[in-house]
């Protein structure tokens, strides 16, 4: 195991007093604790953040939230969850030779909140695979995102470049950005609160801030800026856990 150097130390012990600080206490899990106080209003805030594609919290919405900010795009609407959602309840259905009708849909609610299994049907259809991790020593290296869900929240994280990482909570007003070192220590301490991880792993759209890299400079100096803090079957589709 390589030796950490003394600024790598520095921001692990950082990031631990980030995890249990008062944004991350109580049962609200990745809620920070500006959001508590006055929460986001996704409809009026903008979706650039100096570049980084940040979607705000709009209802129970989070699932779209955590995949377009994953992509770094729009390419994810509640309309096109919502029939992945009934694709899987007449497939449901068939197997168990009734009526979608007859059957209370366990994969869409009315206020927009959608089941794991349409999450990772939606991402299979937009060529990603998805797998959940069962510790922090099954990411990869080439790692460039992941997409984490605890008690009906979803939230992403994805790197831009080689080596910057960015907490896109829809719960937060701005990107938190982390280092590859921090990242262990998020999602080790993710897995111990009782969230799922997943490794969303393929052919990311590209980012025109891994082309510019003044422009990605200068969106990480204004995520420090900012002060933000993290929020912190055949009918389902083929996926493993990477393990």
């Amino acid at each position: 195991m390589p030796i950490a150097s003394m600024k790598e130390l520095k921001e692990r012990e950082e990031l631990k007093d980030k995890m249990t600080g008062d944004h991350h206490a109580g049962d609200d899990g990745d809620v920070p604790k500006e959001a508590l106080e006055m929460p986001v209003d996704g409809e009026r805030l903008p979706t650039d953040f100096h570049g980084i594609y940040h979607e705000k919290q709009i209802g129970a919405l989070c699932a779209v939230h955590a995949l377009n900010n994953l992509v770094q795009a729009r390419w994810f609407d509640e309309v096109g969850l919502a029939e992945v959602a009934r694709d899987l309840d007449r497939r449901e259905a068939a197997l168990l030779s009734s009526p979608v009708a007859d059957h209370e849909s366990q994969n869409v609610r009315g206020d927009g909140f959608f089941s794991v299994q349409v999450i990772l049907q939606a991402l299979q259809r937009a060529g990603l695979a998805c797998g959940q991790l069962g510790s922090t020593a099954n990411r990869e290296r080439g790692d460039a995102g992941y997409i984490l869900n605890r008690r009906e929240h979803w939230f992403a994280l994805r790197r831009i470049g080689d080596r910057h990482w960015f907490d896109l909570n829809s719960m937060a007003k701005t990107p938190q950005e982390m280092s590859p070192a921090h990242v262990d220590l998020f999602l080790q301490a993710h897995f111990e609160k009782g969230y799922s991880v997943f490794a969303v792993r393929g052919a990311f759209p590209s980012h025109r801030l891994e082309r510019d890299a003044g422009a990605l400079a200068a969106a990480v100096a204004a995520c420090a800026s900012s002060g933000a803090a993290p929020a912190s079957s055949s009918t389902k589709p083929a996926t493993q856990a990477f393990s």
